[in-house]
């Protein structure tokens, strides 16, 4: 089953711009600490790129024994080592820095060749974890701040920074080796997610001379990136191979996508790299094409940011100005030329909603230096004395909020929430309302049962899953696979309104209940692909034509034609027909076939992927009827707008296909 639910890893990157001061290493502490998940004290790292020129490698490796044995190692394959500084003891280990002269092919051939040698059998002597002449790589078991301390470094500057936290995939973790950050020679990563192609990368990458790996599946990245600009792809082919698009909607050159198969990532994952290209430093983010993994996007007057969540940027810069990638998009931004791909359109970056109010004038609660458990037992706490009106000051990152509220004894709450809200906010509710001066995480509002829930900011991924009673106001935008599961019974139905855009996947799975999306001040269709995917029941309302094109999960264009061909051929559709139906969408072809015809289309694809029906046209006035009243207080609650004009318009309704 997949995990909806918030990741695993927290990930974090930082770039200055030009003429700006460099990164402190304690901001990049701070930011990464904010990220604390159940396991977050299995592993930690950082890497750190200055880009002044050097005429010397920067080595580091954790090695079992003497450390003056690896300038002899090096030696052996013509690598001049000058310096062997042992960093810190960790267990059996010695962290080694050395620093070397020679050819850059020379130093890459002898990493792989010590490498393969140190990790070969069950002894694991020991492992070379960074190269290059501007990159620094710090990495160990622990909290962040536990590695920050080994190493020092919050004493530290750069110009880009990378930081993660939490045990990698798919290894023990119990020994650095598997840590983040992973390095190749001037490139690291940090990873959130999984990487399920590992075995097609290592393949692709033994192909290449690459036969030695610590076995987590996140090393490959490091790997594959370094690998690809070596062949002299562009940064943006490098990226956009890494990512393996949708053949549906962004397809690679035939050529490539054959060359390059085994490159490919597959499954859900969330990657930063940082990259010195030897006269300037790039700091990159992909998400895979389903954006199973959040990805929030920064910048202010002297940064570029990358974080897992928002809290991160925001502890750095309070008033940064914050998006989110699309599914299967890239970010790029360069030190010398500042951003080169910003992940989304110029029209979609200009309908995020600005930095959130942290502090109200008076408040109950400041949140800012306690942890979540606290804070809800704060307002637990003041519930109980029977106060029922709740202000909270200074939210940062933090999640759950409201969870431990219970609905027998305690309901018609209202909870201000001034600031960033993190993952899970709501879940459960069945009473109480909620009010987010801000943004808020991914999972919000899972299984909600009543109340309501009003978002003056931002939604993040996976919000109203499994939405069964109530009402949910976003005030922006949402993110990805908004509504799935959503559901309803007897006269229990849900009402989820969204006055900005909306990703991929709105209302997967829906078995009930109510979204409208109003794409306020977006001139362009409001939502993403795969809207109403395997759908059952419920209503979708979006302001304005969509494409057919974006509603499920349709079949491929060749399968299209070849179902075309076949009718032709088999005489249920004339010539005529298929001519006029050739270079329609596949559900325009679904609404035109008649008879027989029809039967055959539904046998081969509807069973199987569940396409919704839609109209583009003005409400019934029974939906007018019903929809008036909610969206009446939707506008009472944004106080900007009287939205209930906007039903006036025509709107692309889905419902499910009745088969």
């Amino acid at each position: 089953m997949v995990d909806y639910y918030p990741s695993g890893c927290g990930v974090f990157g930082i770039l200055r711009k030009r003429n700006s001061p460099k990164v402190k290493g304690n901001l990049v502490v701070r930011a990464i600490d904010r990220v604390r998940y159940r396991g977050s004290d299995k592993g930690a790292g950082f890497a750190v790129f200055n880009l002044e020129k050097r005429n010397y490698y920067v080595i580091k490796a954790f090695y079992e024994g003497n450390p003056s044995e690896l300038k002899d190692m090096f030696s052996k394959y013509g690598v001049e080592v000058k310096n062997v500084e042992l960093l810190t003891k960790y267990s059996n280990l010695c962290d080694c820095n050395l620093i070397a002269l020679g050819d850059i092919n020379e130093v890459r051939k002898a990493i792989r060749n010590i490498n393969e040698i140190m990790w070969n059998g069950k002894e694991r002597k020991g492992r070379v974890y960074s190269v290059g002449s501007s990159l620094h790589v710090y990495k160990g078991v622990g909290y962040p701040k536990d590695v920050a301390e080994q190493y020092r470094v919050e004493e530290f500057e750069g110009d880009l920074w990378l930081a993660h936290t939490r045990q990698p995939t798919n290894s023990p973790g119990y020994y650095p080796f598997w840590s983040h950050p992973f390095s190749s020679f001037n490139v690291a990563i940090v990873h959130n997610g999984d990487v399920s192609s590992f075995g097609a990368n290592v393949e692709y990458l033994n192909s290449r001379g690459l036969n030695s790996f610590v076995g987590t599946d996140s090393e490959v990245l490091a790997f594959l990136f370094e690998e690809l600009i070596a062949e002299g792809l562009t940064i943006e082919e490098a990226v956009k191979i890494l990512i393996n698009p949708s053949r549906r909607f962004n397809a690679l050159p035939k050529d490539i996508d054959y060359l390059y198969r085994n490159a490919m990532l597959d499954g859900p994952f969330t990657a930063v790299i940082g990259y010195d290209s030897g006269d300037d430093l790039y700091l990159i983010a992909i998400a895979d094409r389903s954006k199973f993994r959040p990805a929030i996007i920064g910048e202010d007057e002297s940064y570029y940011y990358v974080a897992s969540e928002e809290n991160e940027i925001r502890e750095i810069s309070p008033k940064a100005k914050v998006w989110t990638l699309k599914p299967g998009s890239y970010f790029i931004a360069s030190y010398k030329k500042g951003i080169i791909s910003y992940g989304r359109s110029n029209d979609e970056l200009k309908t995020f909603s600005p930095p959130p109010i942290m502090v109200p004038e008076k408040y109950d609660i400041n949140a800012y230096n306690i942890g979540y458990k606290e804070l809800n037992y704060e307002i637990l706490k003041l519930a109980e004395k029977g106060k029922k009106e709740i202000t909270v000051a200074n939210i940062l990152g933090h999640r759950y909020i409201g969870i431990n509220l219970p609905a027998k004894n305690i309901n018609n709450l209202r909870i201000n929430l001034y600031g960033v809200v993190g993952n899970a906010m709501a879940n459960l509710n069945e009473g109480n309302e909620f009010y987010v001066y801000g943004n808020v995480a991914d999972d919000c509002c899972d299984t909600m049962h009543g109340g309501k829930v009003v978002i003056y900011g931002d939604a993040r991924d996976v919000l109203a899953q499994t939405f069964q009673n109530g009402k949910i106001f976003v005030k922006g935008n949402a993110g990805n696979r908004v509504g799935i599961q959503m559901r309803e019974y007897k006269d229990k139905r849900p009402y989820l309104i969204i006055g900005g855009i909306v990703d991929d996947y709105l209302g997967e799975y829906m078995a009930g209940g109510v979204i409208i999306v109003f794409g306020k001040g977006f001139n362009g269709e409001p939502v993403g692909n795969f809207v109403g995917t395997g759908m059952v029941r419920g209503r979708i309302y979006i302001r304005g034509k969509v494409s057919p094109s974006k509603l499920g999960l349709q079949p491929p264009r060749y399968e299209i034609m070849r179902l075309l061909k076949a009718l032709f051929l088999e005489g249920l559709i004339s010539s005529e027909e298929y001519d006029s139906l050739k270079n329609e969408e596949y559900i325009e072809i679904v609404n035109k076939l008649q008879g027989e015809a029809k039967e055959y289309a539904k046998k081969l694809f509807e069973e199987k992927i569940g396409v919704p029906t839609y109209e583009y046209r003005e409400l019934t006035e029974e939906e007018f009827k019903e929809l008036y009243p909610v969206v009446d207080e939707y506008s009472k609650d944004m106080m900007d707008y009287s939205y209930t004009e906007l039903l006036k318009e025509k709107f692309t309704v889905i419902t499910a296909r009745k088969l």
